[in-house]
């Protein structure tokens, strides 16, 4: 009797993605996007193409998982860092402080993002309307000025900066090796500690 193959990945097959997306790492950094190619990840992990369009069938797909697992793992630490937080206003500088802080620990993934956004555009064009990272920002700061902990302000604007500063911040991590992305987080956190304070009772 035949058995149906199992739709969960198998451990060894999780430990093969993640090597091979640490190679494309490496080849994005070194190479750039350019000079990214699957034979060229295929050649540092010591597999054939085959292994690597198995698990990423195209090149596209492959720089695209870079970019997700880069996102995913930031969004899981800043989860558990802002679980704990009481306010909103000590979750926004709980949020700044661990992204940043992600930056300062995986420059080589960063920049390796930061080559695919520069280079790759998605096959139907860029997505339009507020991006997920705006908007939960935006979310955050309208619950506070719903419950009058922050000051009255477009909150829109004020999320655009913030993700826009830190934004900017891994942008020189991945090019700078003197650059302070967790300096930068006490600076902007102070700033949105000043711009955030309601200064009069509502």
């Amino acid at each position: 009797m035949r058995t149906k193959p199992s739709l969960t990945p198998s451990l060894g097959g999780l430990a093969r993605k993640a090597q091979l997306l640490d190679c494309a790492v490496d080849v994005l950094v070194e190479l750039g996007f350019a000079g990214t190619s699957v034979a060229e990840v295929a050649r540092r992990a010591g597999v054939s193409k085959g292994v690597v369009t198995y698990h990423f069938p195209t090149k596209e797909d492959l720089l695209g998982e870079v970019v997700a697992s880069l996102y995913r793992e930031t969004g899981e630490q800043i989860g558990q860092a802002t679980g704990d937080s009481d306010s909103v206003i000590g979750e926004l500088a709980t949020y700044i402080r661990s992204n940043l802080a992600f930056v300062a620990d995986h420059p080589r993934h960063v920049r390796a993002v930061m080559e695919v956004a520069a280079n790759m555009r998605p096959a139907d064009g860029p997505p339009g309307g507020e991006d997920p990272l705006s908007a939960h920002l935006r979310e955050l700061i309208e619950r506070g000025q719903a419950t009058g902990e922050v000051a009255d302000m477009d909150a829109g604007v004020l999320a655009l900066t913030i993700r826009a500063s830190i934004d900017a911040a891994a942008a020189r991590a991945a090019c700078d090796p003197t650059a302070d992305p967790r300096g930068h987080a006490e600076h902007l956190v102070t700033i949105v500690r000043r711009a955030l304070l309601a200064t009069e009772p509502r």
